[in-house]
């Protein structure tokens, strides 16, 4: 049900922008990649090969200015972490892992064109806020020598922040390829179904990076050399200054 109201969400945004705004800087992406947990039961905040796991990623974006973007998307992928990745002798003793399913729906605004031109090198950075979903399910190893209680006083669902960069590259005036990486700052330690610190200040995350198809609207220009260069978009040129608005 939550994914259908999502994929209506997404249909109507698309229908929105299309009316209102210039096909040419409205595009589509579609993406796989992976993504990892943070939190009590990861020891190091870079990823172990054990807790990557695939995600999917796709959306709408509209090149607002030469400056800015807007991006919506729609994410799945799962999580996934356990004491015993870690080198640590009293994580082990705990002996506690857990699994979930994650699903995120958010805008992000993008500053874009940090080389200061346009052109057909992609590169941009990003933030917003997403939604997103997630049901743990935690297990005990026998040899555990905790003693844990499943929690289930604890929402599901709830918003994140991300922070993210991306790099990428034009191949034609309408196809290009983007890799885009982030991490996501949350409001909740329940991620992995355990709460070790019951407080704001200790809070789970995640990460997660994709390789991205974007097709952008707009008349087609191919892909060899002389078709290329009739874009507007295959010679560099300077971007407009961000000016405070007049009145």
């Amino acid at each position: 049900m939550k994914l259908k109201s999502n994929t209506l969400i997404l249909l109507f945004f698309i229908s929105t922008l299309g009316t209102f705004a210039q096909y040419e800087n409205l595009y589509v992406f579609l993406g796989a990649g992976q993504s990892y947990y943070q939190g009590d039961l990861s020891k190091t905040p870079y990823p172990n090969s054990k807790i990557l796991n695939m995600s999917y990623k796709g959306g709408i974006g509209y090149d607002l200015h030469t400056r800015f973007g807007v991006q919506i998307h729609y994410t799945h992928s799962t999580l996934n972490g356990s004491d015993f990745f870690n080198n640590d002798t009293e994580m082990e003793a705990r002996g506690l892992s857990f699994t979930s399913p994650l699903k995120e729906f958010g805008i992000n605004f993008k500053i874009r064109n940090l080389n200061g031109k346009e052109g057909r090198w992609i590169n941009y950075v990003y933030s917003g806020i997403n939604f997103f979903s997630f049901n743990p399910i935690v297990t005990k190893a026998e040899t555990s020598e905790t003693y844990y209680v499943a929690e289930v006083d604890f929402k599901t669902s709830g918003i994140n922040i991300p922070f993210g960069a991306a790099l990428g590259y034009w191949v034609t005036n309408n196809i290009g390829f983007v890799w885009e990486t982030g991490i996501h700052i949350l409001y909740t330690d329940y991620l992995d179904g355990v709460s070790k610190n019951a407080s704001a200040d200790y809070r789970d995350g995640f990460a997660d990076s994709h390789i991205m198809l974007m097709i952008r609207f707009g008349e087609w220009k191919g892909m060899k050399w002389k078709s290329q260069r009739s874009s507007k978009d295959f010679k560099m040129r300077k971007a407009r200054s961000i000016a405070c608005p007049r009145f």
